[in-house]
């Protein structure tokens, strides 16, 4: 039986849901998983599941698929097309369908270290997909629709901010909307119904906070990504964020962090959350 996160049926644009499930009954049919990543995700886990209006919406979506090879993606591609809804552009990993752009971004067995894939058929394009498959063992799954039945999974938070540090990293300086989302996840995770189980369970985190709720919030988020990484994972996250706060000239993410949200004034505070995000992280 599907455990279900959080019914959401009746609240999402009814075209999205369209979408979704039309690639849901090829992707079944195909024996494929996935799940929604990126904004979409963001957007839907945040506003619908816990009331928090992200600062920014979209009309991207993006989808990660488990396959085990590029002709298995390209078997999902070709049935995507068939339907008539999906149309292919010159990308091959995206495709417009209604006033959609969706992107699929292919993980698992195709990768053959899990860190990274090559698109073929020069396989010039190399994408980093770590913590991809961390983000969808710990997903959740939420009913979009009661009649007929859909559920679809997204990232948890901790899942999304693992994707977003890697995610940064490895597209610097592309990617600094990526250092934004990161801190709006840290800033609003005591609010994603987390409060109370700071109070109760964490009291000693808050405590050591000096009872500030959003830095308790961002420590508990690094302890909370820290339990769904792999080795792999962790020792690359743990690098990422160890390097972004000791001693430099430059901090290149509490940076691009304050240059999205435009928050000139408070590098000094910043800082002080990726510390605790980094700090968070060792603890889990």
């Amino acid at each position: 039986m599907t455990s279900i996160s959080f019914n959401l049926s009746g609240k999402l644009d009814p075209s999205l849901v369209d979408v979704l499930r039309m690639l849901n009954q090829v992707a079944t049919a195909l024996d494929i998983r996935f799940f929604i990543v990126g904004a979409m995700a963001r957007d839907i886990v945040l506003e619908y599941c816990y009331g928090i209006r992200s600062a920014r919406g979209t009309r991207d979506l993006d989808v990660a698929v488990e396959v085990a090879d590029w002709n298995e993606f390209q078997r999902l591609s070709i049935e995507l097309v068939a339907t008539g809804k999906f149309a292919a552009t010159r990308e091959p990993h995206a495709f417009r369908v209604g006033s959609y752009r969706m992107d699929i971004v292919p993980f698992g067995g195709i990768s053959g270290d899990q860190r990274t894939i090559s698109w073929p058929p020069e396989h010039g394009v190399v994408m980093t997909i770590m913590g991809f498959q961390d983000a969808y063992e710990s997903a959740m799954t939420l009913r979009l629709s009661n009649k007929p039945v859909l559920d679809v999974k997204v990232p948890t938070i901790p899942g999304m901010a693992l994707m977003k540090v890697i995610s940064w990293h490895d597209r610097y300086p592309e990617r600094s909307k990526d250092a934004e989302d990161l801190l709006f996840l840290m800033d609003h995770y005591s609010d994603a119904r987390n409060e109370e189980r700071i109070y109760e369970e964490e009291a000693e985190l808050l405590q050591a906070e000096g009872f500030d709720l959003v830095m308790a919030g961002v420590r508990l988020l690094g302890r909370d990504m820290a339990a769904i990484a792999s080795d792999s994972t962790g020792e690359a996250v743990s690098f990422i964020l160890e390097a972004e706060i000791r001693e430099q000239s430059r901090y290149r993410l509490v940076e691009d962090m304050i240059k999205e949200a435009r928050l000139y004034d408070s590098f000094n505070e910043t800082f002080e959350k990726v510390k605790r995000l980094k700090q968070g992280f060792k603890e889990g």
